[in-house]
Formats: C-alpha cells, structure tokens, sequence
C-alpha cells in the first residue's frame, strides 16, 4: 500500500519544481521517442523502395566493368600495332602511304 503514496509524493515533487523539470522528465524524453520513431519508419520505408534501385546501379557497374575490359584489350591491340619492338609497324604503313606505287623500278 505504499507504492500509491510514493507517486503521490514524487507527483508533488515535480509539481514544486516547475515546468523546467515537466519538460525535463516528461517532454523531452516524449520527443526523442517519436524522433527515433520517425526515423526507423524512414530507414525501413527506403529500404524497401531502394531494392530495384539497387538492382539497377549494380547491373550497370556490371555493364561498365566489362565494357572496360573490352577498352582495355583494344587498347593493348593499338598499342602492339603502333608501338612494334621492331619498330616497323608504325613506319611501315605510313611509308607505304607517302609513296606513289607507281613510282617504284620500271
């Protein structure tokens, strides 16, 4: 039977101490509460409206990778072709181009 006497008395506490400790002890922690609410509704709503998005960016990062991987061997073919160890590749070509065939030995 003491329990009903010890809210009334904490009641009474309060009461003296104003609205600064209302706000305090009842006010505050309401806030932080439906903060926290409003805030897990939005992470779980984005989560699952983000999944097709999701799906989306990770198919085209695919695309990207291998379209880069088919860059990259055409790359290296140019660069067997102008940069020849011989050197003859490059040169080759453009001699052929600077010189008339008709010119050649008759």
């Amino acid at each position: 039977m003491h329990e009903p006497y010890m809210f009334e008395e904490l009641f009474a506490v309060m009461a003296q101490l104003g609205p600064v400790m209302m706000f305090w002890f009842m006010v505050l922690p309401a806030l932080v509460a439906v903060l926290l609410l409003a805030i897990l509704y939005r992470l779980l709503r984005t989560r699952e409206g983000a999944t097709p998005a999701h799906d989306d960016e990770a198919r085209m990062i695919q695309e990207m990778y291998r379209a880069m991987g088919r860059m990259e061997e055409r790359v290296e073919a140019l660069e067997t072709l102008l940069l020849d160890p011989d050197g003859t590749a490059g040169r080759g070509r453009s001699d052929e181009r600077a010189t008339p065939r008709g010119s050649g030995r008759e």
